[in-house]
């Protein structure tokens, strides 16, 4: 593996879906911490850095399209927004409000790897 392991925040309610991200990902190297929803994932990003965040849009409580703006403004690392119903005008607002990336599920996990490693420079 040539490129660096990556601390990934994953902010996503379904378990299964965190799963088969959690897998891929630790299997080539990197760090995944999960977070169920948005305040859990902004308590995250405050207790610690990380190279990326994959932002589901449909979360419980505050939705991840509304969440973004301070996603964004809490952590210098790429956001990448993920949502299992995409448009485009998801995909747009998302792009203006800062996310780096729209990605539509269900999708490849090494496709999103290799979208995070991009994104980061390694890639």
């Amino acid at each position: 593996m040539g490129a660096r392991s990556l601390k990934l925040l994953v902010v996503e309610d379904d378990a299964d879906v965190v799963l088969v991200i959690r897998r891929v990902l630790e299997r080539d190297g990197h760090v995944v911490t999960a977070a169920e929803s948005a305040e859990a994932g902004l308590a995250a990003l405050k207790a610690g850095s990380f190279d990326a965040v994959l932002l589901d849009n449909g979360l419980p409580g505050a939705m991840g399209i509304k969440a973004l703006t301070e996603f964004v403004a809490a952590t210098q690392a790429p956001v990448v927004m993920m949502t299992g119903h995409p448009n485009e005008d998801v995909e747009k607002d998302a792009l203006l409000l800062g996310a780096k990336a729209l990605v539509a599920k269900p999708f490849e996990p090494g496709v999103v790897e290799a979208l995070l490693l991009k994104l980061v420079g390694e890639g």
